[in-house]
């Protein structure tokens, strides 16, 4: 009865996993996203191991905590008791969410993501998305030691999602969503800026004559020193004694078309 029942959930579960790879080639073939970039899995596999210990560890605190009150030390009992309960938030919270993403896909295109996510396939276009990079560099002494990879974006029906942890292969995928995000977005900005328009990114404007934040700007000729660092935009302008712009790039929407946009005017 039980090798029947796993032969049959095995089953149901290939066939699921044929019905969305299928939903996502024909989203893919709809939106005509172009070359292939590459797959990326769910990262919940990698996350399971990492959960195991934690489970160990939590498996030695509870035997501290038994310890410390079977001897009459209930005061003691609170040293482990702490990172107990942390522990065992953290394997639940691990438990909702593993189960919900153990089945997540991302397929990257050179014009959009197709991402199957939470039971549902959602399709990006970078042509009119919009990019909110979250990304996350830890270092320390200044050396880096790793970084989180995450963007907030809009689907093609309009909806907010998250592309992040939730997906093995950041390093990959999100210097290339960046790239070609700018890519698909520059000739249309381009031309909203000949045509006399400002654009707006947030807390940053610029024309095709000057850059600006708030009432503060600069013509292109006079700006110079555009810094990246810990998620910050910095950029500073000639005659300016402080920086022209400092801003969180959590704040600036599609800052790798920003980015694009001030290295092809700054050299007009």
């Amino acid at each position: 009865m039980t090798d029947a029942g796993t032969g049959a959930t095995m089953v149901r579960n290939d066939a699921e996993r044929g019905d969305y790879e299928r939903l996502m080639r024909e989203a893919e073939v709809r939106e005509g996203l172009g070359v292939h970039r590459g797959g990326h899995a769910s990262s919940a596999p990698a996350r399971n191991r990492g959960a195991l210990g934690v489970a160990v560890l939590a498996a030695v605190l509870a035997a501290a905590v038994a310890a410390a009150l079977a001897g009459g030390y209930g005061p003691l009992a609170m040293v482990p008791g702490l990172p107990l309960a942390l522990c065992l938030f953290s394997l639940l919270g691990h438990l909702f969410f593993g189960g919900r993403t153990g089945d997540a896909r991302l397929e990257q295109y050179e014009g959009g993501l197709v991402v199957h996510l939470k039971g549902r396939v959602r399709v990006v276009r970078y042509a009119d998305t919009k990019v909110l990079d979250n990304t996350v560099r830890r270092t320390r002494y200044g050396q880096p030691l790793s970084v989180t990879y995450s963007f907030g974006l809009t689907d093609t029906e309009g909806r907010d999602l998250v592309v992040g942890g939730v997906f093995t292969g950041g390093e990959i995928w999100g210097p290339l969503l960046r790239q070609d995000s700018a890519r698909a977005q520059l000739p249309g900005a381009l031309a909203r800026l000949d045509a006399g328009e400002r654009l707006d990114f947030g807390l940053v404007w610029l024309t095709a004559a000057e850059l600006g934040s708030g009432r503060a700007s600069a013509p292109w000729r006079a700006v110079h020193g555009v810094e990246l660092a810990d998620g910050t935009l910095t950029v500073r302008a000639e005659g300016r004694r402080g920086p022209l712009v400092v801003a969180p790039t959590r704040y600036l929407p599609n800052t790798p078309l920003l980015l694009t946009l001030m290295e092809t005017l700054r050299v007009r």
